[in-house]
C-alpha cells in the first residue's frame, strides 16, 4: 500500500501513545520513525523491534549522572533511543545557547541508524551535529549532519573511527567515543559547524580508496523526494501490525468521564 507522510506519521504516533508514551515524546518518536522510513533507513521496521522497550517509567526515570565543562552524561533507563535521540538533542540544543559545544553521553538505551533525524534535526537548527554509537555487530558507526548539507552522512567501519578519531578536535570529543559499549551512544552539538564539515570533507577524500562504507547525504535526500511527491510504498502486514497496537491506545480520561465511571463515550 501507499501511504503519505501525514499518514504514516499519525498511525506511528497511535503506537507511541498505545504504548504509554507521553504526548510529546510519542509526537516526537512518530517523526522520528516516519522521516527515517521516507529517507530509506527503515523505520518501521526498527519501531517494530524497538517496542519492548517503550516504557512509560523509562521517561521518568532517564537522570543525568554527570555534568562537566559542557559535557552530560546520561542514564537511558532502558528506554528506546528512538525517543532518546530527539530528547538529547533538544537538550543538546538549549545547551548550546550558552555554549559552542555540547557533548551528550547516553548509556542504558538502544541504537540504531534512525538517530540520524535527531541529527538532521540539529542541522536543522543552525547546528552542526556527531552522533556516533556500535552497531550490533560491533562496527563504530558516524553519522554527521552540518546546515550546510542538506541530509545527513553515515560513516561505518573501523577506518572510518579512524580517519575521525585522527580529525576529531578536543572540543568535539576526541578518544572519548573509542570506548563505546552496545547499548550507549554519543550527541556533539556545536556551533563550529566547519569542524564537522572538515570531517565530512576528509571521509570523502578517503572514501574514494574504499575501507569503509559512506551514506552520502544526497542518497537521502533524493529518496525522500521520491517518497514525498510520490507516496511511500510500504508492506500491508507491518502497516496492520501497527495498526493493532495502535488500535490499543487509551483515550484520555476527562472529569466527566470520571463521573460516569468509564470511558468519554460512556452513557
Amino acid at each position: 500500500m501507499r501511504v503519505s507522510y501525514v499518514e504514516l506519521f499519525i498511525h506511528c504516533k497511535k503506537v507511541f501513545r498505545a504504548c504509554g508514551i507521553p504526548y510529546g515524546c510519542a509526537d516526537d518518536g512518530a517523526g522520528v520513525v516516519t522521516w527515517s522510513e521516507f529517507v530509506g533507513l527503515e523505520g518501521l521496521h526498527v519501531l517494530q523491534q524497538e517496542i519492548p522497550n517503550m516504557h512509560p517509567p523509562g521517561m521518568e526515570s532517564v537522570a543525568l549522572l554527570l555534568e562537566d565543562d559542557g559535557l552530560f552524561r546520561f542514564d537511558g533507563y532502558k528506554q528506546s533511543a528512538i525517543i532518546l535521540g530527539k530528547l538529547m538533542a533538544d537538550y543538546a540544543l538549549a545547551m548550546a545557547e550558552t555554549r559552542e559545544t555540547v557533548r551528550v553521553h547516553m548509556q542504558n538505551t538502544t541504537r540504531s541508524h534512525l538517530l540520524a533525524q535527531p541529527a538532521h534535526y540539529v542541522a536543522s537548527r543552525n547546528k552542526g551535529c556527531l552522533i556516533n554509537y556500535k552497531t550490533k555487530h560491533g562496527s563504530p558507526m558516524w553519522i554527521l549532519s552540518t546546515p550546510e548539507i542538506a541530509y545527513p552522512v553515515f560513516a561505518e567501519g573501523a577506518r572510518a573511527e579512524e580517519i575521525m578519531q585522527h580529525n576529531l578536535t578536543a572540543e568535539l570529543g576526541q578518544y572519548e567515543t573509542a570506548n563505546l559499549s552496545s547499548d550507549d551512544f554519543w550527541l556533539v552539538c556545536t556551533t563550529e559547524t566547519n569542524l564537522i564539515t572538515s570531517c565530512i570533507r576528509n571521509l570523502r577524500q578517503e572514501a574514494r580508496y574504499g575501507g569503509f562504507y559512506l551514506t552520502e547525504s544526497a542518497k537521502l535526500k533524493a529518496t525522500f523526494e521520491k517518497n514525498y511527491n510520490n507516496g511511500l510504498e510500504i508492506d500491508d502486514h507491518i502497516w496492520e501490525q501497527l495498526d493493532q497496537i495502535g488500535s490499543q491506545t487509551l483515550v484520555e480520561a476527562t472529569e466527566e468521564s470520571r463521573l460516569r465511571g468509564a470511558g468519554e463515550m460512556a452513557p
